[in-house]
């Protein structure tokens, strides 16, 4: 008995030692800050009532801008008929924006207005240009502007 005691107390005394001296000092999780500020959109060109010929190139000139990330922006063309769907000539694509990027200078001439649509003329007339950006929280922003097309 006198072996255990030998060595069974200093055992307990180390267990005790580091019990004690164990401090739980947990890192708290950061703070997340949910991002609810909408980007921002400084339209250039296209601007109200400009027209453009059938079979010609749109020219589209914009900055983008968001206080945390850029994810996306989106151009949509279709006839200003106030919730009428017609067969017109339509238009909609979405370009991605590389991650990190705060701001961004759009200036292309990728969208061509056709001369015909399915076998037949392009109707002429007012459309509307509609132009929506998404940050990286999914936040969004539309600008929209009316544009003539004509012969």
């Amino acid at each position: 008995m006198r072996n255990i005691t030998k060595w069974l107390l200093p055992v307990m005394f180390l267990l005790i030692a580091v019990a004690c001296g164990k401090t739980t000092t947990e890192t708290p999780p950061p703070v997340v800050v949910k991002d609810t500020t909408v980007p921002s959109i400084a339209l250039v060109d296209p601007t109200a009532g400009k027209s453009y010929v059938l079979g010609a190139a749109l020219h589209l000139q914009m900055d983008l801008g968001d206080n945390v990330e850029l994810k996306s922006y989106k151009v949509v063309i279709a006839k200003s008929l106030k919730g009428v769907v017609t067969s017109d000539w339509a238009f909609s694509n979405t370009w991605p924006i590389a991650a990190g990027k705060k701001t961004l200078a759009v200036n292309h001439n990728e969208i061509t207005v056709p001369l015909t649509v399915t076998g037949n003329q392009t109707t002429t007339g007012n459309y509307d240009l509609t132009i929506t950006c998404y940050d990286a929280s999914n936040n969004e922003t539309s600008k929209t502007v009316t544009i003539a097309l004509t012969k």
